[in-house]
């Protein structure tokens, strides 16, 4: 596993114990005798995904247990308690899917031309490409660092090679394994400038990535291949275009 990877998932870990030790204990020290039981167990848990499905079903084990008590408290009590209750898993789980699933991104740079204008914003999977695959043609969040050294950034970019496909330039146009690509997305003026790039066979678990508007795009072209690993999200459909 590498660091990111490592990162991530401690990130994971970390959020779903914070999720269940909140349900379990609230504000108080300790919470009740059910739920401070699965949370001693959380630490025998292995991997991220394993962690929120313990925390998930200790988070309906903390469900019982208070319905036991509530049931116990006058029924006006029980109905103020239910909403505020109600309130917080809505709240956990938009926060969650925001966070694990889908989110929102925000276009800052030109390089995606004329696919996403500046200022737009697009919607992203975090999970389901992981399902099935990446493909060619796909547009990516990737994270890279633009030069040795230098601190990683996210950038949103195209697809254009897998693993094993040689990508050259001829006559301005990108070929891969020697057949010219049909690049409708492409700006007029990056076709009539043509696209400049060295030859390359992607390697393994790497992919060779450019951005749209490739007269202004850091791509590939100048900082190589990426890692598949390196890819944080696939962009579903551009929402909530800028106006014009």
């Amino acid at each position: 596993m590498n660091a990111a990877a490592e990162v991530r998932e401690s990130m994971l870990r970390r959020t779903a114990y914070a999720v269940l030790a909140r349900a379990v204990r609230g504000r108080r020290e300790r919470g009740g005798e059910w739920g401070e039981a699965v949370l001693a167990e959380f630490g025998e848990t292995r991997g991220g995904w394993a962690a929120v499905r313990w925390a998930a079903g200790g988070l309906r084990t903390v469900w019982q247990e208070r319905r036991q008590r509530v049931r116990q408290l006058p029924r006006h009590h029980r109905i103020a308690r239910g909403i505020a209750v109600a309130a917080a898993v809505s709240l956990l789980a938009g926060l969650a899917f925001s966070r694990y699933v889908m989110s929102v991104g925000y276009v800052v740079t030109g390089s995606m031309e004329p696919t996403l204008q500046i200022s737009d914003r697009y919607l992203l999977d975090k999970v389901g490409y992981r399902l099935t695959g990446l493909d060619r043609g796909d547009v990516v969040l990737v994270s890279v660092a633009l030069a040795p050294g230098e601190k990683r950034h996210t950038h949103v970019k195209r697809i254009i090679g897998l693993p094993g496909d040689t990508i050259e330039c001829r006559e301005g146009r990108v070929w891969r394994d020697g057949e010219q690509l049909d690049e409708p997305y492409l700006m007029p003026e990056d076709t009539e400038i043509g696209t400049d790039c060295s030859p390359v066979t992607v390697p393994p678990h790497q992919l060779y990535v450019l951005g749209d508007h490739r007269v202004v795009s850091m791509d590939s072209r100048q900082f190589g291949t990426v890692a598949e690993d390196a890819v944080e999200a696939r962009m579903v459909t551009r929402v909530w275009p800028v106006q014009r």
